[in-house]
């Protein structure tokens, strides 16, 4: 059994999905969600939020707070499964766009992976994913071959539910976030506000 976060949000308009890349010298490489195996009695949802976790190193939060961004509005999910194999869940969830969640976690990436022995990154579950990219529906689609061989069976899983994924994001989407723009904007009104006052 297994499980895994898969995070969804809207740019521009279009449903975008968060995936993250397996190190080049992993035995099976290419793009996929953040999951893994179960340890234990582990549920579902709980193999989705310590293996999204420990994947995504701390840059959607640590293990609460990705519990509250996969109950907060709910989340849609796939079951796979193979011959021999026990069912492998992926957790698919609404999360505000961050433009720059891309270019900071991989910058880190880089960095670490550049001066750390390269020991230390194979053995370390917190180096499993070099990198992380949005792709649009279009985009799994052109670059299918990419994901992981196991992961390709997902994507079609992902492709045949489009509809309901992209139903299930937008309506969720009306909750409406509030944005790092919105936030910062908000901070400097309420700032511009007292400073007229004195």
């Amino acid at each position: 059994m297994g499980a895994s976060l898969l995070p969804a949000t809207i740019i521009n308009g279009q449903v975008y999905f968060l995936f993250g890349k397996e190190r080049d010298y992993d035995e099976n490489p290419g793009w996929s969600d953040f999951g893994g195996g179960t340890d234990g009695k582990e549920s579902f949802i709980e193999t989705a939020i310590r293996e999204g976790g420990e994947e995504l190193t701390g840059f959607l939060g640590d293990e609460k707070h990705i519990k509250k961004l996969l109950t907060q509005h709910g989340n849609y999910h796939i079951d796979y499964k193979s011959e021999g194999f026990d069912v492998y869940r992926c957790h698919i969830f609404p999360m505000e766009y961050d433009p720059f969640l891309e270019m900071y976690y991989n910058n880190n990436q880089a960095f670490l992976q550049k001066r750390l022995d390269k020991k230390v990154i194979r053995d370390s579950k917190i180096f499993e994913k070099q990198q992380i990219k949005w792709f649009s529906f279009n985009d799994i689609k052109k670059n299918k071959k990419q994901f992981r061989k196991f992961y390709q069976n997902i994507i079609e899983l992902i492709l045949k539910n489009k509809d309901k994924i992209i139903n299930f994001v937008l309506k969720n989407n009306k909750k409406k976030y509030i944005t790092h723009k919105q936030r910062y904007l908000y901070k400097k009104k309420i700032n511009n506000k007292k400073t007229r006052r004195l």
